[in-house]
Parts: C-alpha cells; sequence; structure tokens
C-alpha cells in the first residue's frame, strides 16, 4: 500500500524541521511526503528545499497565498496532490515516533476512515 505523509505547517520552520527530521527517522517510511502550506514566508520553502537534497523520499510543496486561515483548502489541495492509497495527516509541529507510519500502515483497512 503506497502511504502519503501529509503534514500542514504555517511560518514555523523550526518546528516543520524536526517533524520531517522525524518523518526522515521512521522505521517504515511514506512513499510521498506532502507539505500542505497555509501561507508561509520564503523561509519555509527554503527549508523544504534543502531538505530535500537529506532524504530519498519525494516531497512536494502544496502552498498558496496567505489570504486568512485557510487550513481545510490547503489540507484538500494536498490531498488531491497525493498518489498514495493511504493518506497520514500531521500538524508540522508533530515529532512522529520512529513507528508512527508502520503503525497506521498496520490497522490500515481498506475503503476505511479513521479520525483517531
Amino acid at each position: 500500500m503506497k502511504t502519503s505523509l501529509i503534514i500542514t505547517t504555517y511560518n514555523w520552520p523550526r518546528a516543520l524541521n524536526l517533524c520531517l527530521r522525524s518523518a526522515f527517522a521512521q522505521v517504515t517510511k511514506p512513499d510521498e511526503i506532502i507539505i500542505a502550506d497555509d501561507g508561509s514566508k520564503t523561509e519555509t520553502k527554503n527549508l523544504i528545499d534543502e531538505l530535500r537534497t537529506q532524504t530519498e523520499i519525494p516531497i512536494v510543496h502544496v502552498w498558496h497565498e496567505d489570504c486568512g486561515f485557510r487550513l481545510c483548502h490547503i489540507r484538500n489541495k494536498a490531498i488531491a496532490a497525493s498518489t498514495a492509497d493511504y493518506i497520514i495527516q500531521v500538524d508540522g509541529d508533530t515529532i512522529l515516533d520512529p513507528h508512527f507510519v508502520a503503525d497506521h500502515i498496520e490497522v490500515a483497512r481498506q475503503n476505511c476512515l479513521s479520525s483517531s
């Protein structure tokens, strides 16, 4: 099952850096990482560009202009950009346990949506 890790962010590159590094350290790596960026400034883009060179996991940066809080809109754009069968969503200030993706895959069921 192809997995996508969608990470939402807004103008907090220090936290996003830690979140992405914890994604890189997963026992089972996601097949792709999509950054759902709700209008961050250039510093976030620069960080993502730098971290792309430090992993073999494809990183897609989905960004829209900062026109106020539009988190749901950018999440939908990120989901639309995904090429995966299974989507895992986290906030960009989350440090993932090394088994986070593996645990999700273990309990995943076809045609099932879980919010827990």
